[in-house]
């Protein structure tokens, strides 16, 4: 039978909760998750708005990997443009639906 142990450490500001499983530490990902929306995907560019220059793209339904996000260029209705999280660009948040919460950048 696996133990389950939760130990807490106080930080400066807030505690900081880690779970250990088995003797391994588990430590909460760096990035929020998403998944592209549109059925065609969507542009990935070098900046946060429709002019910058296109640096790659990602496929319909695929999921991704979200650093952080900005107010950016409007893009039908929606001014939020998320940061890719381990790859260079920025993609709007009308084409990708994120399912963890995604830091400001």
């Amino acid at each position: 039978m696996r133990m389950f142990r939760k130990i807490a450490v106080a930080g400066t500001a807030a505690a900081v909760s880690t779970v250990l499983f088995a003797g391994t530490a588990l430590a909460a990902p760096s990035y929020a998750e998403g998944l592209v929306v549109s059925s065609s995907g969507v542009k990935v560019r070098a900046n946060a708005t429709t002019t910058s220059r296109v640096v790659g793209s990602l496929g319909p339904w695929e999921k991704v990997r979200l650093s952080c996000q900005v107010q950016a260029k409007w893009v039908e209705g929606n001014n939020i443009w998320y940061r890719l999280h381990g790859q260079p660009g920025w993609v709007s948040a009308r084409y990708v639906h994120n399912y963890t919460v995604v830091e400001w950048c």
